[in-house]
């Protein structure tokens, strides 16, 4: 069973803001960038502490710095999976449309227009991975220096 695209005025959308969705992905990735040096001097103390004495070591912090960067690392994997699949997916419906065409068959109108629908849904896939794929480690970054800020 197929699953179910956008549409293409959603797609030509994303696409038409894509300027914009870039500007953000900047902007998240030098936060994330400023905001990792911060948490690596908050948790390094931390970590120095943990070597010279185990027995008083913060193992609840210590356990979250591993847990929440496997789950935000994990989250970013299953974007790029999904990507992959959904590139995948719309280039093989193609490459099948254009070998009946190459094979001297004909492809109408609707075969055509699907044809586009999914060249534009991969475009617009492609044109989001970045993006996608940042979120989980910038919101796990940004919610790190706010808690390790805390006093």
């Amino acid at each position: 069973m197929e699953a179910m695209m956008a549409s293409a005025i959603e797609n030509g959308m994303v696409l038409w803001m894509w300027p914009l969705t870039a500007a953000r992905l900047a902007s998240d990735w030098l936060e994330t960038m400023t905001i990792a040096r911060t948490v690596i001097d908050a948790r390094m103390p931390m970590i120095a502490a943990a070597w010279t004495n185990p027995f008083t070591a913060n193992h609840s912090e210590l356990t979250r710095m591993v847990t929440e960067k496997t789950s935000a690392l994990g989250a970013s994997q299953k974007t790029i999976s999904s990507a992959q699949e959904t590139v995948r997916r719309a280039s093989e419906a193609n490459a099948r449309a254009l070998g009946r065409l190459t094979g001297g068959g004909w492809l109408d109108w609707s075969e055509w227009t699907k044809i586009v629908e999914r060249n534009l849904e991969i475009a617009t896939t492609l044109a989001m991975l970045p993006t996608g794929t940042l979120a989980p480690i910038h919101s796990k970054a940004t919610a790190n220096a706010r808690r390790l800020a805390k006093p």
